[in-house]
């Protein structure tokens, strides 16, 4: 069920700053815009609930700031009132009814990380001293002062009573691209009626998935907004040796990884912050990416390996930050896994090469979902050498592992759990065969899947002919998941698959 104050926020499709530091936040509503730039990332935050549970000590509403670290999230800071008739009025929201001590306050720029913050402790500080550049704006005509206060201010949301503040709603529209940002109204128009989008989602989150989808159509190749995470790189996955004079014995198995990618991300998400609970959320991720390699493997030895899950690339993505409210920090990373029995001496290499173009997910799922994007395997290699007269049994499974790892943390970390998209490319071979003179099978089959190939020889004088059963067959699995829970909305069992298939790449069978 959709929280009664959630299905009220309705998105307002023109784009414009939704934070006006001209103007204080004495209403029960207040909103921050990320800061705008061409290329980076955008967004709104809005808060809104009883004006006695919200308030403001930015220059708008006359306060003026003695100090404060602009990289932390609570810190204690003295704070004075410019004197003059309508900073004073302003200033008293603050203190109004029940005091200070518990409501949630609109920040400076630049005075901690975070753009809201909890009043934990409000007291007449023993330092009253001003800097002489605020003084001389401030001090009384009579020469007094006005009295310096001092605050403890954090993000611990959930130490607010709200018997005394009520519920402080808050809604976030984001994405790591630019045209995210606007306005977001908290009443419906006149004789608006509560309204549902087919996705089951409520009308802010179905409007604002939509509105980000719209910004994160790009093409890997022609983007200019985001910055592309490329590679191109040969790792090794197993070296094992094996001597015992005279003879000499080893597998290796080598993953040539090569990727050009982009990714976005957007987020929409609704409840509140005072008691911190988030009762609606959609992540909007779009993947492009030209995935392309081989796997080597050379092998003369009876052996049964399992490499495990290996990292062998990660770096950061540009996020999405609103501290101490909501936090998703990107990376992509590439791992690789081998998997094998065997029983040869054989020579093996095979291509994996897939272009995706702007596979969309929204998470998480809900019934009627449709996945966006377009999968196509490229041509892909293979080439395999036997050695003379030598039986050649075993399986091989090799895996190359792109995947994109949202780390999201919620409400002052009241809640810290991670999204992934997988994009599982694999190769897998089973053989069981004899070559009756040396040389190599080269194919290069690009064919529809089932399409069978034909084993060629390079060198005819010295031809190749096997006797038994060799399948090579590549598959891509593209699946988002997640590895804990997040407020009930999903779990580490909530899954998502965006496509799966395997391509029979090479078959051959004779007796």
């Amino acid at each position: 069920m959709v929280h009664s104050a959630f299905v009220l926020v309705m998105l307002v499709t023109a784009v414009r700053a939704a934070n006006d530091w001209s103007t204080p936040c004495l209403s029960g509503v207040c909103s921050y815009d990320l800061p705008a730039s061409a290329s980076s990332a955008s967004g709104t935050l809005k808060i809104w609930g009883s004006a006695d549970a919200i308030s403001d000590i930015t220059p708008a509403a006359g306060w003026e700031i003695l100090g404060c670290n602009p990289d932390t999230l609570s810190q204690d800071i003295r704070l004075v009132c410019k004197d003059d008739e309508t900073s004073a009025a302003d200033c008293a929201h603050l203190y109004q009814n029940s005091g200070a001590d518990g409501k949630i306050v609109r920040l400076p720029e630049n005075c901690g990380k975070n753009a809201f913050a909890r009043v934990a402790k409000s007291w007449v500080p023993d330092d009253q001293s001003i800097p002489a550049n605020i003084s001389s704006s401030i001090v009384r005509r009579d020469g007094t002062q006005p009295q310096v206060k001092a605050l403890t201010i954090d993000t611990n949301f959930a130490a607010v009573d709200t018997s005394k503040t009520g519920n402080v709603n808050f809604a976030i529209r984001a994405a790591n691209v630019p045209g995210a940002n606007g306005d977001l109204v908290t009443s419906p128009p006149a004789g608006q009626q509560r309204r549902y989008t087919p996705r089951g989602f409520s009308d802010f989150i179905g409007d604002a998935v939509n509105n980000i989808k719209g910004l994160n159509d790009f093409d890997v190749n022609k983007n200019t907004t985001l910055s592309p995470f490329d590679i191109d790189k040969t790792f090794n996955l197993v070296d094992q040796k094996l001597s015992c004079p005279p003879l000499a014995a080893g597998l290796k198995v080598d993953v040539d990884a090569k990727a050009h990618a982009l990714a976005s991300i957007g987020v929409a998400a609704s409840g509140t912050i005072v008691p911190p609970k988030i009762d609606d959320f959609a992540i909007v991720s779009t993947l492009s990416a030209d995935l392309s390699g081989s796997i080597d493997m050379v092998a003369d030895v009876s052996a049964t390996l399992d490499s495990g899950k290996i990292l062998l690339f990660e770096v950061g993505v540009p996020g999405l930050d609103f501290p101490g409210v909501l936090t998703i920090g990107p990376s992509f990373q590439i791992n690789a896994e081998a998997k094998a029995t065997l029983d040869l001496a054989v020579d093996l290499n095979v291509g994996v090469d897939y272009h995706i173009e702007n596979a969309q997910l929204v998470f998480p799922p809900r019934s009627g979902d449709k996945t966006s994007g377009t999968f196509t395997v490229q041509d892909t290699p293979l080439k395999l050498s036997l050695s003379p007269s030598v039986k050649a049994t075993g399986t091989l499974e090799a895996h190359l592992i792109p995947s994109l790892n949202l780390g999201i943390s919620a409400l002052d970390n009241v809640v810290n759990v991670g999204v992934f998209l997988e994009l599982d490319a694999s190769a897998t071979m089973t053989l069981s065969l004899e070559a009756t003179k040396g040389g190599s099978a080269p194919a290069d089959n690009s064919t529809a899947p089932g399409a069978v190939g034909s084993i060629t020889t390079p060198i005819k004088p010295k031809p190749v002919s096997f006797g038994g059963c060799f399948e090579i067959g590549t598959g891509l699995d593209v699946n988002v998941g997640a590895d804990g829970d997040f407020f009930g909305l999903f779990s580490a069992s909530t899954s998502l698959s965006l496509f799966k298939k395997d391509f029979e790449l090479f078959k051959v069978r004779s007796a």
